[in-house]
């Protein structure tokens, strides 16, 4: 006999998940639906998030996808990019080919800013007239909060895919910050830094005491790193964001980034950052951490928790805990890593699946935002992955608890959330994978900064038509190189600062002018669906 859902929060974690918004989801269930009766097989191609983890050959060893055509009665024919092969080379090649599997799962501007270009150009599906009867349970979602639902439609109203969602809404998306070695401020006298100022003390004292300069993966920091404390709005990655006037700018041409650089440019010249950064992995850094080559850094959550976890199974007594962070000398912070609980991957279904298919295929999406498909995306099979503990709530068994490989890889080969899916990632999972001292990180990179971690974002599921996609993307292309390549020599040197105003110029006579009114207008229609 199933069970009814219940928010599923540890009793011992109710303290702590009490301010986190929107925790009990009102989900629809699926009983009585799932398993369909179908003889129908429905190809799925996966480029990013629910691929197959490593410790299997393929996706018939792999406990979600395999577990997946029970739980739905639908069989799945999986796809996904080739070893060695990359995932836009796959997508573009997909698309060119003309020969489209049924489901294609993807995100970033390739596909979720290019919409109403595919749509147009017969290659995705209208979702609209059936999504209410074929897919209830995500359509109710997506109708329980605006935000959601204008997520996932195109200006004109059309409902296209099915999006990755955080259960704990802004928080979850908060998972990314400063952290520092305690152990070592305590070590030294330091007060925990709170201003760039302070950071430039700290990074001294650790660099002259410990030789350990400021370090981090580069997938952690290209997007924003600490540019809030200079007024600017992310590092490398090209940014267009939301100033208080609704006006789009872009982060590389305001004079507050060439602060930004200033600062990085200094501390680079003075060899307190790490000058292998620019290459670094999570791996990497994980290794520098356990050998104490570094003592403050940007990281996730996630690889928060693994720098506990070394540190105790080493015993270094390495104490690695959450930074806020850094503020300007005046006290002011522009914006944080962050967003709205709405991810940039989504599911969405090709013109190959013909009318006599749609609706398996639109069920077999929906099962996720069910009840059961919630709990199974999230945590895997009861009994095999998890169960319920003394107190109703569900906990991982030995399988995954104690796997070799470590919780977030072993969360990842039994459900499909652990990085983003066609699903919405629970909160639960984040505090059963987590250290409670990660926990508190994301508490602090969330909680002061709730009213700049979000708002600066150009939305997810703005749509440009099909000519504005056009028009930017040839653009753009030259624009984001141009940016990457200058944002290094300007951290390094290898150019100066004093060229600010002729990046500038150069950003202008490359189009940026014309891609900022192209993507306002897209922003302009967002807010008037």
């Amino acid at each position: 006999m199933k069970r009814r859902f219940i928010p599923i929060l540890a009793a011992a974690l109710c303290v702590m998940l009490a301010a986190s918004p929107a925790l009990a989801l009102d989900l629809l269930s699926g009983e009585g639906v799932y398993p369909l009766s179908t003889d129908q097989t429905i190809s799925w191609l996966v480029l990013e998030g629910p691929t197959v983890n490593t410790a299997f050959a393929s996706w018939e060893e792999s406990p979600f996808h395999r577990d997946l055509i029970e739980q739905t009665g639908v069989n799945i024919d999986w796809r996904f990019v080739p070893q060695g092969g990359e995932s836009a080379a796959v997508f573009n090649t997909t698309i060119a080919s003309g020969d489209y599997p049924d489901i294609i799962f993807y995100g970033g501007g390739l596909l979720t800013n290019n919409i109403s270009l595919y749509m147009e150009d017969g290659v995705i599906r209208d979702l609209t007239e059936k999504m209410p009867e074929w897919s209830p349970a995500y359509y109710a979602f997506l109708n329980s909060n605006e935000t959601y639902l204008r997520s996932k439609k195109t200006d004109d109203g059309k409902l296209y895919g099915y999006g990755f969602f955080r259960e704990g809404g802004g928080w979850n998306d908060s998972y990314l910050g400063p952290v520092v070695r305690k152990d070592w401020l305590d070590e030294q006298g330091l007060e925990l830094p709170v201003t760039i100022s302070d950071w430039d003390n700290v990074l001294k004292v650790f660099k002259e005491e410990y030789n350990a300069p400021l370090s981090f993966a580069w997938s952690r920091v290209q997007s924003t790193g600490i540019s809030g404390a200079f007024g600017a709005y992310g590092w490398s990655d090209t940014i267009f964001y939301i100033d208080a006037d609704n006006q789009i700018r872009l982060a590389q041409a305001q004079p507050e980034w060439r602060d930004y650089m200033a600062k990085l440019n200094e501390w680079w010249s003075a060899g307190l950052i790490d000058q292998d950064v620019f290459t670094l992995t999570d791996a990497d850094e994980q290794t520098k951490a356990l050998n104490g080559s570094v003592g403050l850094s940007i990281t996730s959550m996630g690889q928060l928790s693994n720098w506990r976890k070394d540190a105790a199974n080493a015993g270094s007594g390495a104490e690695w805990i959450g930074l806020q962070y850094p503020h300007a000398d005046d006290g002011s912070l522009a914006m944080v890593f962050g967003g709205y609980g709405i991810g940039p991957t989504v599911s969405v279904i090709t013109s190959s699946c013909g009318d006599e298919k749609l609706e398996t295929a639109m069920r077999l999406l929906d099962y996720a935002y069910t009840q059961e498909g919630f709990l199974y995306w999230n945590y895997g099979t009861q009994g095999l992955s998890w169960d319920y503990d003394a107190d109703g709530n569900p906990a991982y068994l030995p399988i995954v608890a104690d796997d070799p490989d470590g919780i977030n890889d072993a969360i990842s080969k039994w459900g499909g959330s652990t990085w983003s899916g066609s699903c919405i990632q629970a909160n639960l999972l984040l505090y059963l994978k987590n250290t409670p001292e990660s926990i508190a990180a994301n508490d602090l990179w969330f909680y002061p900064n709730e009213d700049v971690s979000a708002k600066w974002k150009y939305p997810p599921g703005t749509t440009p038509t099909a000519d504005e996609s056009l028009e930017a993307q040839e653009i753009l292309s030259s624009i984001e190189i141009y940016i990457k390549e200058t944002a290094a020599k300007l951290v390094t040197g290898e150019q100066s600062i004093d060229t600010f105003d002729q990046f500038v110029e150069t950003l202008n006579s490359m189009g940026l002018q014309r891609v900022v009114e192209l993507r306002q207008a897209a922003y302009d229609r967002f807010l008037a669906r």
